[in-house]
Protein backbone atom coordinates (compact mmCIF):
# COMPACT_ATOMS: atom_id res chain seq x y z
CA UNK A 1 0.00 0.00 0.00
CA UNK A 2 1.32 3.32 -1.10
CA UNK A 3 0.72 6.89 -0.15
CA UNK A 4 0.51 9.82 -2.27
CA UNK A 5 -0.71 10.35 -5.70
CA UNK A 6 -2.31 7.42 -8.07
CA UNK A 7 -3.11 9.28 -11.08
CA UNK A 8 -2.39 12.65 -13.06
CA UNK A 9 -4.86 14.84 -10.94
CA UNK A 10 -3.43 13.72 -7.46
CA UNK A 11 0.15 14.51 -8.78
CA UNK A 12 -1.00 17.86 -10.71
CA UNK A 13 -2.64 18.60 -7.00
CA UNK A 14 0.15 17.52 -5.11
CA UNK A 15 2.83 20.12 -6.88
CA UNK A 16 0.51 23.09 -6.64
CA UNK A 17 0.06 22.35 -3.07
CA UNK A 18 3.44 21.48 -2.18
CA UNK A 19 4.35 25.36 -2.74
CA UNK A 20 1.90 26.93 -0.62
CA UNK A 21 2.26 27.76 2.92
CA UNK A 22 -0.69 27.50 5.06
CA UNK A 23 -0.77 29.26 8.21
CA UNK A 24 -2.56 27.33 11.16
CA UNK A 25 -3.45 29.19 13.88
CA UNK A 26 -3.92 27.24 17.16
CA UNK A 27 -6.67 28.21 19.36
CA UNK A 28 -5.30 29.31 23.18
CA UNK A 29 -8.34 29.81 24.84
CA UNK A 30 -10.81 27.33 24.54
CA UNK A 31 -14.35 28.69 23.46
CA UNK A 32 -16.18 27.15 26.19
CA UNK A 33 -14.78 27.17 29.93
CA UNK A 34 -14.55 23.94 32.04
CA UNK A 35 -16.45 24.69 34.68
CA UNK A 36 -19.41 25.80 32.71
CA UNK A 37 -19.20 22.41 30.83
CA UNK A 38 -18.89 20.59 34.08
CA UNK A 39 -22.10 22.35 35.24
CA UNK A 40 -23.98 21.19 31.78
CA UNK A 41 -23.08 17.81 32.08
CA UNK A 42 -24.16 17.42 35.77
CA UNK A 43 -27.51 19.49 35.10
CA UNK A 44 -28.13 16.73 32.07
CA UNK A 45 -27.40 13.97 34.60
CA UNK A 46 -29.13 14.98 37.21
CA UNK A 47 -32.32 15.64 34.98
CA UNK A 48 -31.86 12.14 33.40
CA UNK A 49 -31.76 10.58 37.14
CA UNK A 50 -34.79 12.69 38.29
CA UNK A 51 -36.50 10.91 34.19
CA UNK A 52 -35.43 7.50 35.39
CA UNK A 53 -36.58 7.70 39.05
CA UNK A 54 -40.22 9.22 37.44
CA UNK A 55 -39.93 6.36 35.53
CA UNK A 56 -39.52 4.04 37.89
CA UNK A 57 -42.29 5.22 40.32
CA UNK A 58 -44.75 5.14 37.78
CA UNK A 59 -44.09 1.78 36.96
CA UNK A 60 -44.90 1.18 40.90
CA UNK A 61 -47.75 2.97 40.70
CA UNK A 62 -49.60 1.41 37.57
CA UNK A 63 -48.43 -2.29 39.17
CA UNK A 64 -50.14 -1.09 42.24
CA UNK A 65 -53.52 -0.06 40.75
CA UNK A 66 -53.38 -2.89 38.10
CA UNK A 67 -53.38 -5.22 41.06
CA UNK A 68 -55.75 -3.73 43.00
CA UNK A 69 -58.39 -4.01 40.50
CA UNK A 70 -57.92 -7.43 39.19
CA UNK A 71 -60.93 -9.33 39.90
CA UNK A 72 -60.33 -13.54 40.76
CA UNK A 73 -62.86 -15.62 39.30
CA UNK A 74 -63.09 -19.12 41.46
CA UNK A 75 -62.04 -21.22 38.81
CA UNK A 76 -62.74 -24.30 41.40
CA UNK A 77 -63.60 -25.50 44.70
CA UNK A 78 -60.42 -24.78 47.25
CA UNK A 79 -62.19 -26.20 49.93
CA UNK A 80 -61.11 -30.06 50.27
CA UNK A 81 -63.53 -32.68 50.44
CA UNK A 82 -63.72 -35.21 52.83
CA UNK A 83 -65.10 -38.48 51.29
CA UNK A 84 -68.03 -39.47 53.22
CA UNK A 85 -68.18 -36.09 54.49
CA UNK A 86 -71.87 -34.83 54.95
CA UNK A 87 -71.89 -31.41 52.74
CA UNK A 88 -74.28 -28.47 53.68
CA UNK A 89 -77.53 -28.67 50.99
CA UNK A 90 -78.42 -25.12 49.90
CA UNK A 91 -82.18 -24.72 50.38
CA UNK A 92 -84.07 -25.21 46.71
CA UNK A 93 -86.01 -22.05 46.08
CA UNK A 94 -89.34 -23.93 45.00
CA UNK A 95 -92.67 -23.88 46.73
CA UNK A 96 -91.64 -25.86 49.70
CA UNK A 97 -88.65 -23.01 50.80
CA UNK A 98 -91.73 -20.47 50.24
CA UNK A 99 -94.27 -22.17 52.15
CA UNK A 100 -91.84 -23.07 55.32
CA UNK A 101 -90.24 -19.36 55.02
CA UNK A 102 -94.27 -17.91 55.00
Amino acid sequence: MTIGAKDRIDILLVKKYATMKVDNPTVQVSMISPDKMYEAMNDYAQVHLAMINMQQNLKDLCTKAIAQNIQYRKSRNLKKKVPGAQTAQKPALGDEALQAAG
